[in-house]
């Protein structure tokens, strides 16, 4: 049985995880970011743990986040307190008060998106990428420090900017465990999510790092189609930060961790380490059968 790691942040890379976990004769595991983790309304917020969950699960919402068909009941009560675009559905934030108690009780991160994720009867592995808080921030082009949640809820991911902090990424431990697992696959994937806001995160815990350069088969897929984001402002952050858009930028980003690069149709640079494929989810079977591909390529 194949042993797969699967690198995912939220909705752009839990879609590919959806079709991933169709394939039942791997091994799967998948790690997933924290940087976007938050205190928000008193309560402790995962939101690509959640989002990944949910979509295995098939509860997702019609944007790819929170859960299908959820009321806002406490949401709009809290808005009558202050003004506020975060928005937690009722049943989403059941999850995320469990979340804060265990937290209270001392329980890990692990442990806790464990029982989460047993709860939806979920058969792959789910871990966070440590179980110490790092949080992305966003530096401004006018010099605003942003939190992320500020960033991509409250002001639509629109500023430009120019630095990305990991904060607390030197002292965050990564999980003895989570290195074995990374040591012992046969394959890493890293989906199409946000390099910087997603896979950033990810990348800034040392550890991981060390393990994804020496692996010898790690695949990325590319979060862009023809020099434009598939979704998000990854297009916009990328560019901020001094990469292009496209499968050059995506090389230069991964350099010394890829070896093998999925992009679109008509956007390959020509490579022998690039294929070109349809990474376009608009249904399951479109995620199930790259997955496959993936898999059975030499």
């Amino acid at each position: 049985m194949k042993k797969v790691i699967y690198i995912s942040g939220g909705v752009g890379g839990a879609k590919f995880a959806k079709g991933l976990n169709k394939i039942e004769d791997i091994d799967l595991t998948i790690l997933v970011n924290t940087g976007d983790d938050e205190n928000i309304h008193g309560v402790f917020l995962s939101p690509d743990i959640d989002t990944v969950i949910y979509n295995l699960a098939g509860i997702e919402g019609e944007f790819g986040w929170g859960i299908n068909n959820d009321k806002f009941t406490v949401n709009n009560e809290l808005r009558k307190y202050y003004d506020m675009d975060f928005k937690i559905g009722d049943t989403d934030l059941a999850t995320n008060l469990y979340r804060s108690q265990m937290i209270s009780q001392g329980k890990t991160l692990t442990e806790i998106t464990k029982n989460i994720k047993n709860k939806f009867a979920l058969n792959c592995e789910i871990i966070p990428m440590s179980d110490d808080r790092v949080s992305t921030k966003l530096i401004t082009k006018n010099n605003k420090k942003l939190d992320f949640q500020d960033y991509f809820v409250e002001k639509k991911g629109k500023p430009r900017i120019k630095n990305i902090i990991y904060e607390g990424s030197r002292s965050a431990k990564v999980n003895s465990n989570t290195i074995k697992k990374i040591k012992s696959s046969d394959i890493v994937i890293i989906g199409p999510s946000n390099p910087l806001l997603s896979v950033g995160p990810i990348l800034s815990l040392s550890k991981l790092k060390k393990e994804l350069i020496s692996h010898k088969n790690v695949t990325i897929i590319s979060p862009f189609i023809g020099n434009d984001a598939i979704k998000g402002p990854s297009k916009r952050n990328f560019e901020d930060i001094g990469f292009s858009p496209d499968i050059k930028g995506i090389k230069k980003y991964y350099k010394n961790i890829g070896n093998k690069y999925i992009v679109h149709f008509g956007d390959s640079d020509g490579k022998i380490n690039t294929v070109e494929e349809n990474i376009l989810f608009k249904k399951i079977k479109d995620s199930e059968s790259l997955a496959r591909k993936i898999l059975n390529y030499e």
